[in-house]
Parts: C-alpha cells; structure tokens; sequence
C-alpha cells in the first residue's frame, strides 16, 4: 500500500510546467508526505487534499446539499450530492453522508461498507477534530492503509486491493469527544476520444462537459500529432471546484491529483515530453464536487 496527500493548491505556472515534463518523463507522482506509506501492507491507496473541506449539512431526511463557488460570471454550478445518511453500525453505500457523534472517550463507530464492483472512493467532506478513521478488511481483520488518518484532513481517495468486504471504524484521540461527519463517493470515469483543436464543453463530445454525479472523473485521450506542447484555453465553468491535469495515456490512476492545473485562467505551455503518443487531460473535482466545465486544447509552442 502506498498513500500520499494530494495537492489541492493549485500550482504556479512554472511549477505546473516542470512538473509536467517530468512527470511524462516517467518520474512519477510527487509525494509530499512522509515515505511512510511505501513501508505499509499494500493493501490500499489513500490521498488527501491539504485543505478541509468544509462540513455537510444533513437534514432529518436523506439529503445532503452542496453549493460550489463561482469564480467567475460563467459559473452556474450549483452541484449536490445526494445520499442516505447513515448511523453508525450501518452500511455505507456510494453517496452516504454521515453525521455522528463520540460521546464519551473510547467510544469506537463501526460502519459497514457496501461498494459494489467499485475498489476506489472518496472519503469527502471529512469533519472531526482529534478524530481518527481506519479501514479494515474483513477477509483477515488487518487494518488497510496507514493508521490513525485524521477526519479533519480534507478529502481521501481510497483504493482497496484486496477482495472480499471492509469496514471502517471511528474514534477519537485519548479522552476525545465531539461531532464528526463524512460523505462517500465512488470514483466513476469514463473516458472521451478527442483532438488537439477541439473545443470540450456540455455535449461536445456527447455526455462530455459536466461533473454529473459525485465521484465523476472523465479523460480526454488525444494523440500529439507532432504537437511538442498543448494548451488549455478557455477554461469556465465550476472554476473552484474543478481542475484539470495532462497525463500520458497510460496512467491509470486517474483519481488521484499530483500536481493539477486550474480549469479558469491558466493557459500556459503544457509540454508533451514523451513525444508522439498518446496522452489525456484529466478532469475532476478533488473534493467530489459536481459542476459544468468547458475548455478548448490547443498546440503550444
């Protein structure tokens, strides 16, 4: 198992650059955490965004909702996230929302977790000072990840590689007590063929230009056709919410920001350093957050 926190600062341009060229160079993802993670069990990958999200407000139903900042006039985002508040000792299933409490020390909530066919997912919306969550695989009772993570952190990815059923279990730091809250999301690409040229936006391509559902990550794959850099211009919509990162195609991990670029307001050079090929334009919200977008790639250079 390896876990590292995300970045969900966005960079300067020139750091966006560099890291750019050396991470489709091949020197991979920028871990700004301890290496501790490299010593663990793979078992699952975790990261974190550096910033708390901000807690959700749940009602005596089953909804949840959230309102994403607008950045700009074009931003019409108002994307909710929808699910079944759970107790504890219930099971979390894509789109719950917890909202509990520890009320005296040594108190341990144990959840259930119930992910269908999905194997990554997002712990959003995380609130709980001093409190701690681990996840643990019921085929041999062993804890998954690294220990103790905080629920005052931000925003998790969580990858399970091991088969059969988890669960996740929560509790304070010595003699703590208080609220904690989270929602879950199940990570939910879906990959789009485009064109340096082509301008990307709600329908264009068909089911393109929108964060749809909580947990979506889509991928634009096109092939440099002799292009030695792109730009991103452009770039409205869910401008807070929503960020965006080259790849080569073939990497995989999709739902874990390294070092991402802004949807609005950047669009400097974004090299292509492995040259002819394939590569793919990531988006997705690192706090699982909804919202329109729209953007045109262009040759740089």
């Amino acid at each position: 198992m390896t876990i590292s926190p995300s970045v969900s600062r966005l960079a300067k341009p020139a750091v966006a650059i560099v890291f750019f060229s050396l991470t489709l160079a091949g020197c991979g993802a920028i871990n700004p955490a301890s290496n501790a993670g490299d010593a663990a069990t793979p078992e699952v990958v975790s990261t974190a965004t550096q910033e708390a999200a901000a807690p959700v407000e749940t009602s005596d139903t089953t909804t949840a909702e959230e309102t994403t900042e607008e950045t700009t006039e074009q931003s019409t985002d108002t994307g909710a996230a929808t699910g079944n508040t759970v107790q504890p000792g219930g099971t979390l299933t894509d789109g719950s929302v917890v909202s509990a409490e520890l009320t005296r020390a040594g108190q341990k909530d144990v959840f259930k977790l119930d992910l269908g066919d999905a194997r990554e997912f997002y712990i959003a919306d995380m609130h709980g000072d001093n409190i701690q969550f681990q996840a643990f695989s019921d085929v041999d009772d062993q804890p998954v990840g690294l220990p103790n993570l905080s629920l005052s952190f931000g925003t998790w990815v969580m990858k399970f590689t091991k088969s059969g059923t988890h669960r996740l279990e929560i509790w304070g730091d010595t003699n703590v007590v208080g609220q904690y809250g989270f929602r879950i999301a199940t990570v939910k690409p879906r990959t789009f063929p485009v064109a340096i040229g082509m301008k990307i936006g709600e329908g264009s391509p068909a089911g393109a230009g929108r964060l749809d559902v909580s947990g979506r990550v889509e991928r634009f794959e096109f092939d440099s056709d002799g292009a030695s850099a792109i730009k991103v211009i452009g770039g409205t919509g869910a401008c807070t919410a929503i960020e965006l990162e080259l790849v080569d195609a073939a990497y995989t991990e999709i739902a874990n920001a390294r070092m991402p670029i802004p949807l609005c307001g950047y669009e400097s050079d974004l090299p292509l350093s492995n040259g002819d090929g394939k590569y793919a334009l990531i988006v997705r919200s690192n706090t699982a957050k909804t919202g329109p977008y729209s953007f045109q790639i262009v040759r740089g250079g």
